[in-house]
């Protein structure tokens, strides 16, 4: 059984504190103390998750690491090259 609180902390001083309220409550029991409220998103960007073999990965993170960046810059920069020249 959810272990139930008279009401929603009205601030949490991190995610982390919010995820271990909501662990041990469920939001079914606080329907009442909820705001209705609206929200848009205005979505950028797409990320899209491509299985890579793990020899290039390893290989893609020793140059990050060596460049100081990312395995993903590394990656896209390296197939962007590719496909534009394609």
């Amino acid at each position: 059984m959810h272990e139930k609180k008279n009401t929603i902390p009205e601030h949490f001083n991190n995610a982390e504190e919010a995820g271990e309220f909501w662990d041990s409550h469920s939001a079914a029991d606080y329907w009442n103390e909820m705001d209705e409220t609206e929200l848009e998103f205005d979505i950028q960007r797409r990320t899209f998750l491509v299985p890579v073999d793990g020899r290039i990965y390893q290989l893609a993170k020793k140059q990050a690491e060596a460049k100081h960046s990312t395995v993903e810059q590394v990656i896209n920069t390296l197939l962007d090259r590719e496909l534009v020249d394609a």
